[in-house]
């Protein structure tokens, strides 16, 4: 299921985590950028370093999980895709981000978050950056020219015409980016909601609310729709049986396309969206060994894709889009299948049959939150072409420590992170690809 080094001895690096927050609370508050004196600070580069080479000397066991290896195998293959496309050194250069925004990250909070309570620091965190963007954007909503407090942030969009599309620091300078992030968030306010007493209960509750209306002031349609599905998500997996819930999500792409399809005949934006999918399905037939190469989507079509999955399978062909597909439904569908075992256990409980321990049942609670967050990536990434964002990869790793931790206190749960499984999740992404194609063939 793992490699590992042969040291067995548990040693939880209180180091590399201490730095594993630093770097979190740069990436996602970036305080760095708010001072035009600190813009230019590499804060967040020395940050990883340091937890990196503190995890690496001090954690044990230092563990490679089954995604760890997927992502690394896209490191070759996209560089053969870019020499044998004729961009030798873009390929280079993308490998390069893959380890930076990809590798590492992924590598460290899979590793590094070893207890519920940094996970809730982490949490934490993620939280107060999220209220900070829509605080900064409540601004950007009355200040003269859209500014917001934030340093060099303004909104977007026809500001004449009433059009004020909210945006923050860094890669959140996109208000899909930001509103990807928000829906992310919903379920770690929930978790907190449902743990907390009377006054957290009625701040979480504030959370929620300022959450939903960051979301409104971003314009994302994308955005807006991912937080209504995450809603419908919610409902389906804790009422629906395996069977029926599989069926939704194999229907779920068919049903966005054809949403996306009914929308083309009124707005320009959807219609050249629906291009830019067929445009990614044709590279695809045209190129399914090594794709188009990864960074020439825009090249060969003048947009992105506006489609994670449609972007990956179109850049990086079969096996590029195998491998980051099945990393990623591999995450998901074992979180899945902890939230379905949990439902068992439960019934098994009424019937005074078996208890679970209050510890498995507290990080049964957390990894369902984290399911969640990752299926309001899912949702929001068919919309646009954040395939390789750091939002995922921290939030994969979070979700993946969260399932080592689970099978340390239940060892029965191993059985849904297997290689077997994993495996399998690189040909049940492709799900997706096919829903959308049979989708444009027919709509189209």
């Amino acid at each position: 299921m793992a490699r590992h080094f042969p040291k067995t001895t548990e040693d939880n690096s209180s180091l590399g985590f201490f730095f594993l927050f630093l770097y979190t609370a740069s990436v996602l508050i970036r305080p760095h950028e708010m001072f035009q004196i600190s813009m230019g600070w590499i804060t967040i580069q020395v940050f990883i370093i340091i937890a990196f080479g503190a995890t690496i000397a001090m954690q044990r066991p230092i563990k490679m999980y089954p995604q760890h290896w997927m992502l690394l195998a896209l490191v070759p293959l996209i560089i053969m895709s870019g020499f044998l496309n004729g961009s030798g050194m873009i390929g280079i250069e993308q490998s390069e981000r893959i380890f930076v925004s990809a590798l590492f990250p992924l590598f460290l909070y899979s590793n590094c978050i070893t207890s519920i309570k940094r996970q809730h620091m982490l949490m934490a965190v993620c939280l107060i950056a999220a209220l900070l963007m829509v605080h900064n954007g409540h601004v950007q909503q009355t200040a003269y020219q859209g500014f917001g407090w934030a340093l060099n942030t303004y909104s977007v969009g026809y500001i004449s015409l009433g059009e004020r599309r909210i945006t923050y620091l860094g890669f959140f300078n996109d208000p899909n980016d930001l509103g990807m992030f928000l829906v992310m968030n919903i379920p770690f306010a929930i978790y907190f909601y449902k743990k907390g007493q009377a006054v957290s209960k009625v701040i979480m509750f504030s959370v929620l609310a300022a959450l939903f209306y960051g979301i409104y002031l971003t314009g994302s349609r994308g955005t807006m729709l991912g937080a209504g599905a995450l809603v419908a998500v919610y409902f389906i997996v804790m009422n629906a049986g395996p069977k029926l819930f599989i069926t939704i999500v194999i229907l779920a792409p068919i049903a966005a396309t054809v949403i996306t399809s009914l929308q083309s005949s009124m707005d320009e934006s959807a219609d050249g969206r629906l291009e830019a999918w067929y445009a990614g399905v044709l590279m695809l037939l045209s190129n399914p060994v090594f794709g188009i190469g990864m960074g020439q989507f825009l090249e060969e079509h003048g947009l992105v894709a506006h489609n994670s999955y449609i972007h990956v399978a179109a850049e990086l062909g079969v096996p590029g889009y195998s491998l980051w597909g099945g990393a990623l439904i591999f995450t998901v569908l074992t979180g899945y299948l902890f939230i379905r075992d949990q439902s068992s256990n439960k019934k098994l409980d009424e019937a005074d049959i078996k208890t679970i321990p209050a510890e498995e049942e507290a990080e049964l609670f957390l990894n369902k939150t984290l399911f969640f967050s990752l299926v309001g990536f899912m949702i929001t990434g068919f919309f646009i072409s954040r395939m390789f964002s750091l939002l995922l990869f921290i939030f994969l790793g979070m979700a993946i420590a969260s399932h080592v931790r689970l099978i340390k206190l239940n060892p029965e749960y191993a059985i849904h992170f297997s290689t077997r499984l994993a495996v399998r999740s690189m040909f049940y992404c492709w799900s997706i690809i096919v829903a959308v194609y049979i989708s444009l063939k027919l709509g189209l």
